[in-house]
């Protein structure tokens, strides 16, 4: 789109379209996840749903397809580096990633077992890091670079009562992804 500013330049704005290129978006089957994948979809994206519920993918993917867009859907448990790496193979590009997949269990402090806080650090922030490194590798080796996103909170950026180890896991997203712009931006 071409915009006139007080009608003296013009300056031209991206179309934001994604024709050609395929998005995966982790946590795809509900929430944000689907949210985006809706979004990736309508801008032309191929998406990739993951998710550990292919129910839910398959719903998101009939309605993607229902709507004209293209969607595949790879059940995964992103918290697994063996299935990362099967669902890496599965595909034959990868141009962006949505790391999505978040669980929150809020309880006291004093409270948190040792199975809850790794089930949320698994997923929160394990597996953004270990996605995001599988991604970052197809990327680089298929020469086109490409796009990392991750979703985070507003705990990321504060502390709340009977949320300790969710505030730790963003933190730990907010400090991932900053390093990986600093690190993977020539790519």
């Amino acid at each position: 789109m071409k915009v006139t500013l007080l009608g003296k330049s013009t300056i031209t704005t991206p179309t934001m379209r994604l024709e050609g290129l395929v998005a995966l978006v982790t946590g795809a089957g509900r929430g944000l996840g689907e949210a985006s994948a809706f979004a990736l979809a309508q801008a032309g994206a191929e998406v990739i749903l993951v998710s550990r519920t292919i129910d839910e993918l398959n719903r998101v993917a009939d309605q993607i397809s229902a709507g004209g867009g293209q969607a595949k859907s790879l059940c995964c448990d992103v918290t697994n580096s063996k299935q990362i790496e099967g669902l890496m193979s599965a595909i034959p590009r990868l141009d962006i990633l949505i790391n999505n997949a978040g669980i929150n269990i809020p309880e006291p402090f004093f409270d948190v077992s040792e199975a809850n806080f790794d089930a949320i650090c698994g997923l929160n922030l394990k597996s953004v890091f270990m996605v995001s490194q599988a991604a970052a590798r197809r990327m680089v080796d298929g020469g086109l670079g490409g796009s990392i996103l991750t979703i985070s909170s507003q705990m990321g950026h504060v502390g709340a009562a009977n949320r300790s180890v969710y505030c730790a896991t963003k933190h730990g997203v907010e400090g991932l992804t900053k390093a990986l712009g600093v690190e993977l931006a020539s790519h």
